[in-house]
């Protein structure tokens, strides 16, 4: 089961705007020696192919517990070496968790990254017996395509069927495409209508809009590009809810 199965937005019609990748190895294999260095590279390789987010990519922006003194000096990096940070707390990351994450806006990009896992990556762990399993959550077409490209067959599916029941007070279908882009829940509602009405008071961008929702979601699974045109398009069509 994955945490991005109830995703709204996308459009079979129009493909290969959102791919995520998610890494994976059940948790009782944490401790196993050597998996936390195997994880790590598979996370360094993620971010070489150029991700729209990731695992770790807000942590020079919000505070993380489990960095405990550490945040200070990550900020501290952040500053002066930004890309050097991001890749250091990719690799720490990977070796620490059990769950690595990154989302893409472009097929090929993927293609290219499971391409490069294939290779050496995946012949010495598959020796080591490493359980890393590695999952593609998109529209169908777009897995289908990137296994059909790699040489891959899929040997499972997870889709949603949608809500169900008393879905009049759901919100928007637009605003359903930004708050189910995290699936811990950390994108308000309220929080998203609040950032519409500062577009249309011009106090704020649906870039920054953007940036903000995405603040807060630790796994770096929303879509930046994605949301900025939900906000543009929510900013358009929605009456103002304050007086000029």
């Amino acid at each position: 089961m994955s945490h991005t199965t109830q995703r709204r937005g996308l459009d079979p019609n129009h493909p290969g705007k959102e791919l995520i990748v998610l890494a994976m190895i059940p948790s009782q294999y944490k401790d196993v020696s050597g998996i936390g260095g195997a994880m790590s590279e598979l996370a360094t390789k993620m971010l070489e192919h150029g991700p729209n987010n990731w695992l770790s990519r807000n942590f020079t922006e919000i505070k993380v517990p489990n960095l405990g003194p550490a945040q200070g000096p990550v900020h501290w990096m952040h500053k002066y070496w930004p890309d050097a940070t991001s890749r250091l707390l990719m690799r720490v990351v990977g070796h620490l968790s059990s769950v690595v994450t990154a989302l893409y806006t472009d097929p090929r990009k993927v293609v290219a990254l499971i391409e490069d896992l294939r290779g050496d990556w995946l012949a010495r762990n598959r020796e080591k017996g490493y359980p890393i399993s590695l999952a593609l959550s998109a529209l169908v077409s777009d897995v289908h395509d990137c296994c059909q490209k790699t040489g891959f067959k899929e040997h499972t599916y997870l889709h949603s069927l949608g809500f169900f029941g008393k879905v009049h007070d759901l919100p928007s279908e637009e605003e359903l495409g930004l708050i189910t882009m995290c699936g811990h829940g950390l994108i308000a509602t309220n929080r998203v209508r609040y950032l519409v009405e500062k577009i249309q008071r011009g106090q704020t961008s649906p870039q920054e809009a953007a940036e903000d929702i995405a603040r807060p979601c630790v796994c770096g699974l929303v879509n930046r590009e994605r949301a900025q045109e939900i906000f543009q398009r929510l900013a358009r069509s929605r009456v103002p809810a304050y007086k000029a």
